[in-house]
């Protein structure tokens, strides 16, 4: 069988239709572990956090091309496309790829390609807490369902004992959910956390004031996030696992 196989690939080959040197890939980047001060829950600065790790699905190593590492936050925490974004206590970690603010969408997330030296001080893996892994879907989603989150709000997420929160979804549509728990200013961006599962949720983008009855925070979830980027070309980004 294996011969047949080989004799039909290289017929292919032969025939142009398969290109030279194909081969499935892993294009997941080499994350380092949970050790890395970037990731999901670091402190952003002015008023906003970190959310998920991501990545390029699809790469093509004959064009000479390599894992590529992403993270985001919320759009209205970045300024311009190509902006270079600074970590607090480390540096320059990447440029802003996709802003929803500068495309005419309501998502409300920024998308930071990491440069290649910051993948090893990057991990997919929550503070605070275990995940995600994998993204919920709105219609698994109840009233009640607990949420956890990591975020450097004011007052609370100045005390590292209570930066990590939990908090109780309120209701959600199928591209926001609603929230109430202890957030707070300098939560912005921040990754939520689905608790029962440890899937990625959403981020937090603002807060509730009467918008959606009685709650504390509005924001996009993963599938209203995904919908976005693929919509602005990058509809091979997903989501990187925690490890």
């Amino acid at each position: 069988m294996r011969t047949v196989l080989a004799i039909a690939v290289c017929t292919l080959l032969a025939l142009g239709l398969v290109p030279a040197g194909a081969q499935e890939v892993d294009p997941r980047p080499a994350f380092g572990d949970t050790s890395a001060p970037l990731r999901p829950g670091a402190s952003l600065g002015g008023y906003c956090t970190f959310n998920f790790v991501f990545f390029d699905s699809v790469i093509d190593e004959e064009a000479g091309e390599t894992p590529t590492g992403y993270i985001g936050t919320a759009a209205h925490c970045t300024d311009e496309l190509d902006e270079v974004v600074q970590l607090d206590g480390y540096g320059a970690i990447g440029t802003v790829v996709f802003d929803s603010d500068l495309v005419s969408s309501n998502v409300d997330f920024a998308l930071i390609e990491l440069f290649d030296h910051v993948i090893a001080d990057t991990n997919p893996t929550m503070r605070g807490f275990d995940g995600p892994y994998g993204s919920v879907v709105a219609d698994d989603l109840s009233a009640g369902d607990l949420v956890s989150q990591h975020g450097y709000g004011m007052v609370l997420g100045e005390n590292s004992l209570t930066r990590s929160r939990q908090g109780v979804l309120v209701d959600h549509t199928a591209d926001e959910f609603v929230i109430n728990g202890p957030f707070m200013p300098g939560d912005s961006g921040s990754a939520i956390l689905h608790s029962e599962t440890g899937k990625a949720l959403g981020i937090i983008s603002r807060f509730n004031f009467g918008e959606r009855g009685a709650s504390t925070d509005i924001g996009p979830l993963m599938g209203y996030i995904f919908n976005e980027l693929d919509a602005a070309g990058f509809g091979d980004v997903v989501l990187a696992d925690a490890s």
